[in-house]
């Protein structure tokens, strides 16, 4: 495999991934869930719970993976309490036994990855690295998504930079509107911000309902691998009790 596709990581457990929900919805809690297809065939499902204070503020949410069959495959934690758009989180594939994620320590991001049995590699963020652009990571891209779905914020490129854990690394990308030809979603492109890697970096889409602020779709590269280690592109679709 071409290794200048694998910008994503080493278990390609995305800073991207998308959870979805309606901020104000006033529960504490709700749940719904993702099939990720391949080719028309399920390669495993997503299984969300979001926690939500009594304001209705995103507090956490916890995402497990699965196969069809219903053996987990991984497992991701995130706390919203410090940052909206870069929560602290710890992702584990219960596969391989690796272990990524993000911490703040003081005012500095803590990017970690730790391989089974191996010692936890860790890089720290500061100063521009963290204020340059949109810092993204986990969750967090959901979230300010729709925090501004409603507003002008999101009618123009959006420049964002994603915090990738299983790289000990960051990446810029942009994202763009594009109008929905019902005009009952809202739609974006997100592409990495270099022109070489885009030659090789497929770009991801994503769609809002614009009345319920819920994510409904997704197509591009998973945040999950395949069992034997390749990345894989998938379309996501999204359901709600």
């Amino acid at each position: 495999m071409n290794s200048t596709l694998n910008i994503y990581g080493r278990s390609a457990l995305l800073a991207i991934t998308l959870i979805s929900g309606d901020l104000f919805a006033g529960d504490a809690m709700f749940v719904y869930r993702g099939e990720a297809k391949n080719q028309g065939k399920i390669v495993y499902i997503e299984r969300h719970r979001v926690f939500l204070d009594q304001a209705g503020k995103i507090e956490r949410a916890e995402t497990e993976y699965e196969r069809s069959d219903g053996s987990k495959i991984a497992s991701l934690s995130s706390d919203f309490r410090s940052s909206l758009t870069s929560p602290d989180h710890t992702i584990i594939d219960l596969r391989t036994g690796e272990v990524q994620g993000v911490r703040r320590e003081s005012e500095k991001i803590v990017l970690f990855y730790k391989e089974k049995d191996k010692p936890e590699e860790t890089k720290t963020l500061t100063g521009e690295e963290i204020h340059e652009r949109v810092l993204v990571g986990c969750q967090g891209l959901h979230y300010y998504v729709v925090a501004n779905l409603h507003n002008e914020v999101l009618k123009k490129k959006i420049p964002l930079r994603f915090l990738i854990p299983g790289k000990l690394d960051f990446y810029d990308f942009d994202m763009t509107p594009h109008e929905a030809e019902d005009g009952g979603t809202a739609n974006f492109k997100i592409e990495i911000n270099n022109w070489f890697l885009r030659i090789f970096a497929p770009h991801l889409l994503v769609k809002y309902d614009r009345l319920s602020k819920r994510i409904v779709w997704y197509q591009g590269l998973s945040n999950l691998r395949t069992d034997e280690g390749d990345n894989q592109n998938v379309t996501i679709d999204y359901f709600y009790p």
